[in-house]
């Protein structure tokens, strides 16, 4: 009942609807538009100083290093990738390969996207309209939870790839290494999901950067214009993204103010610092763009960034590995500052990196500390990605002892790998699937169902109600021949439930009723979570005793009588 097929009937139909979807809501196409129009008349009338060979020089290492087929230390770091790509691979099929793995597959958004297509998240809540772009079309073809998975495996090589690119800079086994690590790390591991954007990110930051270091090497407009491109990929794909190129900006700025190539006097006369930083000021532009029309779709308190917010002893709970590395790489950058710091070498591409690198920590730890909250995501980093990508190859860069460099890729494996197998366990997917393989075979496909969830005790109404809505959707999606209707003690018809229901008038089709209930009447389905000690769950124990069906680790099912 739970396994779709290998494609979905009606493919070409199913794309073109999906992807019309897609485009058609809301309006982020046009405001795209707008920037990218803005963008190319800018480069138009810079077009004079960015075919400027002396603008850029130094902003990239000449170091470029290749695979040695007769070094034995390649080949092994090369099998140590490979090793992390197999690894993602195992680990993600090893979970339950259904909606009901976690709750952000079996919510709405997924469901909904599965019948109609992707909708862009371009509103007062997220502007990441890139995000997971590919969903209506891949959903268009295929709804098999292993295929997709597949197709995760494909992104994953894809960014290791884009990674080694890139990093070309570095000695080719550290390089690799490298790359193996964070294929492994928690905070990279925990993304291999579908519904995550971050390998998408990571491989428009990548390609960004490639393109730009083309561009410094040749001053082709078309290479700049490539960076912008998928510079801009990036931050309308994952909104940390932004502050990671301010964080680029500002170094280059600066390094000019430090080396007296821009003054005070500059700052009356703009068009001359426009022309010393001309990329600059078009990647500035940029987030310019992102900063008004993220200001502008705010309507107050953004629910995205109030619901994820931790005190920071919690941040520094949950990223303590991000931040003891960044504190490494500080350690590592002021160093070689004072030791070996060239006032020719313009560090916008180097330290840039580093500096965009702690911006970005910065804003998500200290400003609006961010930290998944919902069950299935507590105490996962990956809000610190960005960051300790470049973290790690600004270590590895300048970490040339064998003997240092080689500890430290022994000590992250030693954590990571535990790290990942504890995650690992508390995925309890299955349970939820074997509960609805239990209903799939005990309930009448003629007839109504009531259920009745008493959930686990989660702190807020707002995450209650929103995981009580994650069981409609996905017993909507797989039970095609039964009606259910959920019940729970928490009201529903709230803002963001009203803004679902005039998106798509068809939303029965999406999940079941939802009936707010205070107590299990004659006739329900009960479902309690054993994680639920509250007081009316035990109460609901004792009363119900007698009438316990079936149970697993996770949840009893008291039948109806």
């Amino acid at each position: 009942m739970f396994e779709r097929p290998w494609l979905q009937d009606n493919i070409w139909s199913n794309f073109l609807k999906f992807n019309y979807t897609y485009i058609s809501t809301r309006q982020w196409p046009l405001c795209l538009g707008i920037i990218a129009l803005v963008l190319a008349v800018s480069m138009f009338f810079l077009r004079k100083f960015l075919r400027d060979k002396k603008l850029y020089e130094g902003f990239f290492s000449d170091k470029v290093y290749v695979f040695d087929y007769k070094k034995a230390s390649d080949w092994i770091a090369l099998l140590a990738v490979i090793a992390g790509i197999v690894f993602t691979e195992v680990y993600i099929l090893s979970l339950d390969n259904s909606l009901f793995e976690n709750y952000d597959l079996m919510a709405i958004n997924t469901t909904r996207t599965m019948r109609y297509g992707l909708v862009a998240s371009f509103d007062y809540i997220r502007v990441i309209p890139l995000g997971s772009w590919y969903l209506s079309s891949l959903y268009a073809i295929t709804q098999n939870i292993i295929i997709i998975k597949i197709f995760v495996l494909f992104q994953t090589m894809l960014a290791a790839w884009a990674l080694s690119a890139f990093f070309n800079y570095i000695p080719v086994a550290r390089k690799l290494w490298m790359i193996a690590i964070l294929l492994v790390m928690p905070t990279l591991l925990q993304t291999a999901n579908i519904i995550f954007p971050e390998r998408d990110m990571i491989i428009a930051l990548m390609l960004g950067l490639i393109f730009a270091r083309k561009y410094c090497k040749t001053h082709q407009i078309k290479w700049a214009a490539a960076f912008l491109l998928f510079a801009n990929i990036a931050f309308y794909t994952k909104e940390t993204c932004i502050i990671f190129y301010f964080g680029i900006v500002l170094t280059s700025l600066f390094y000019n103010i430090v080396n007296q190539k821009i003054v005070m006097r500059s700052f009356l006369k703009p068009w001359k610092i426009i022309q010393i930083m001309p990329l600059e000021f078009l990647l500035g532009l940029s987030l310019l763009g992102y900063t008004i029309i993220f200001s502008a779709m705010q309507n107050g308190t953004n629910f995205y960034l109030s619901a994820n917010t931790q005190t920071l002893m919690q941040q520094l709970k949950t990223y303590h590995l991000e931040l003891i590395l960044m504190g490494l790489a500080v350690g590592i950058a002021i160093y070689r500052l004072v030791k070996f710091y060239n006032e020719k070498n313009n560090p916008m591409f180097r330290s840039g990196l580093l500096v965009g690198a702690v911006c970005t920590a910065i804003m998500v730890v200290a400003v609006f500390k961010l930290s998944p909250s919902t069950p299935h995501l507590a105490g996962k980093s990956y809000y610190m990605l960005t960051s300790t990508i470049f973290v790690l190859a600004y270590i590895f860069e300048h970490l040339n002892n064998k003997k240092l460099w080689g500890i430290l890729c022994v000590l992250l494996l030693l954590y990571s790998i535990p790290a990942d197998i504890a995650f690992h366990k508390q995925n309890k997917g299955v349970y939820y699937r074997e509960v609805a393989e239990y209903m799939a075979e005990h309930t009448s496909p003629k007839t109504v169902n009531p259920i009745f969830i008493l959930e686990g005790p989660y702190v807020t109404k707002t995450l209650w109600q929103w995981i009580v809505e994650t069981w409609s959707t996905a017993y909507r999606y797989y039970f095609n021949d039964r009606v259910f209707v959920i019940k729970s003690d928490v009201h529903y018809l709230d803002r963001s439930i009203v803004q679902k229901l005039r998106l798509f008038n068809n939303i029965p089709l999406i999940y079941f009723p939802l009936v707010p209930q205070a107590l299990p009447v004659k006739g329900d389905w009960l479902i309690i979570n054993k994680e639920n000690q509250t007081t009316k769950a035990v109460n609901m124990r004792k009363e119900y005793k007698d009438k316990l069906v079936y149970e697993n680790a996770l949840f009893e099912v008291y039948e109806p009588k």
